[in-house]
């Protein structure tokens, strides 16, 4: 029994040192995102963001070498609140965006 306090004291006194570490810590969010994060942040699969970026139905992206492709995090906003994917034609006109 006293051994089963001190190992809920002891867990108790762990969260509550990593518990004051995340508070003490900013959260951060990097301003430009890579495909991936960009899919986890929109809720796409890596496979369908590299797909609209291939259709051109993407938000707006640098391209800083061969694989490094960026996403300024306030375009992947506007682009999601304009629709996604879908503000585009079915074509996948990048210019043809539906009103």
């Amino acid at each position: 029994m006293t051994r089963r306090i001190i190992s809920r004291k002891t867990a108790a006194a762990t969260v509550d040192t990593i518990l004051a570490e995340l508070r003490r810590r900013p959260i951060v969010h990097p301003e430009w995102l890579s495909l991936q994060d960009a899919a986890a942040y929109t809720g796409y699969s890596e496979q369908q963001f590299s797909d609209f970026v291939k259709r051109g139905v993407a938000p707006k992206s640098v391209l800083f070498s061969r694989n490094a492709r960026r996403f300024k995090r306030s375009d992947v906003d506007a682009w999601c609140a304009a629709g996604g994917p879908s503000a585009y034609s079915s074509k996948g006109d990048p210019g043809a965006v539906r009103r």
